[in-house]
């Protein structure tokens, strides 16, 4: 813990709230009943801190699985001196295929090009084949399911573990012609004599809305966060709260131009605060205009073009009632750019609405070097 607060020497930071953390995991283990969660954290945890995340969870629990893109992440990982174990989601180059083995990192085999890979490394990891049930991104398909038998055969490759991923876990009519998909190829490999400890298919959507016998591994990705694909609200609390501070604050004359191009025409005489945040920080250019924030418990809008690094935003109201109070809007006063402050919350999924896109972009989008905490 902190024991000088982010904004005495940070202007944007990124508070995790470890209760909310866990009381989404609680909520998702009792829907996985018996199955071990793989902790899906890649992307840097989608945005709120790889290793944070990571020690997070695994201080309490050391069976917990983590789910991460790539060889890189998972050995950011093994520095941190986090233990449990990691499988790769993504491809797998095949120059990176030692290290993953000398560091306990599950790999993904998705295609047979990967399989001729591991054959041919001094060291192998362990491996687990992914199956492409009609999502049509990685996989062996339902065809391919014999030569891959003779392959595994021939190399001596002795998968862990087996999985597939649902395109849209919402649609139950699709979702079951994957499940089934899956089965028969589960049921295939089983007969063939592949030996597989773990099987997992469901990943948030999936968790919440399928009892999968067969199925003793799910991963959790934006449900962990606190978001749901669906858009659902109150099953979750989110995890993040994103913050700034004022940087600057001015008067400015009706009819005057705010920003680059200048595509705001004040319609009053207004009091604007400057914020430290742009597009490079991830506070999308799309929210130019139409993106709000949260000071003192009010939204106020953005005005004109977000900068790389400046968003300009419309005070006046806020400035207007502080005044009575013998009080003003002033540089330093906290900003929520996502997250609650006082009664107004401002969510991942708002923001997405917003400018046309997904929660899981807004959340992933935002700069990994902006300064993380654990509150």
């Amino acid at each position: 813990m902190l024991k000088s607060h982010p904004q005495d020497f940070v202007r944007t930071w990124i508070e995790i709230d470890r209760r909310s953390l866990f009381f989404n995991l609680r909520k998702f283990q009792k829907f996985a009943g018996k199955a071990l969660v793989m902790a899906v954290v890649k992307s840097n945890a989608y945005g709120h801190g790889l290793a944070l995340i990571a020690k997070c969870l695994t201080t309490k629990d050391k069976r917990m699985w983590l789910g991460v893109d790539s060889v890189t992440e998972a050995l950011r990982l093994r520095r941190e001196g986090i233990k449990n174990p990691i499988l790769v989601l993504g491809y797998t180059l095949p120059m990176r295929l030692a290290e993953a083995a000398k560091n306990n990192i599950a790999v993904t085999a998705s295609h047979f090009e990967a399989l001729a890979n591991l054959a041919r490394a001094k060291k192998r990891p362990q491996l687990h084949i992914k199956i492409d049930t009609s999502m049509h991104r990685q996989g062996f398909q339902e065809d391919d399911l014999p030569r891959l038998i003779r392959e595994l055969r021939k190399e001596h490759l002795m998968p862990e573990g087996v999985y597939s991923h649902l395109a849209s876990a919402e649609n139950k009519q699709f979702s079951k012609k994957q499940i089934a998909a899956f089965t028969r190829a589960l049921n295939f490999m089983r007969s063939a004599g592949v030996a597989l400890k773990h099987v997992h298919i469901a990943s948030t959507g999936g968790i919440m809305r399928y009892r999968l016998p067969f199925a003793n591994l799910v991963r959790l990705g934006l449900g962990l966060y606190g978001y749901l694909p669906d858009r659902r609200v109150g099953i979750v609390r989110p995890v993040l709260t994103w913050k700034t501070i004022i940087g600057e604050v001015k008067r400015v004359k009706k009819g005057d131009c705010i920003g680059y191009d200048m595509t705001e025409r004040l319609k009053r005489d207004s009091t604007i605060a400057i914020l430290p945040i742009g597009y490079w920080h991830g506070f999308d250019r799309g929210l130019s205009k139409i993106g709000e924030v949260l000071i003192h418990g009010k939204r106020c809008r953005v005005l004109g073009r977000v900068s790389m690094d400046m968003a300009v935003v419309d005070v006046t109201d806020i400035d207007r009632k502080l005044k009575i109070k013998n009080e003003k809007v002033k540089i330093g006063d906290e900003v929520v750019l996502i997250g609650r402050q006082g009664r107004e919350f401002i969510g991942a999924d708002e923001m997405a609405k917003r400018i046309g896109t997904i929660s899981y972009e807004v959340l992933t989008r935002i700069n990994p070097l902006i300064f993380r905490t654990v509150i």
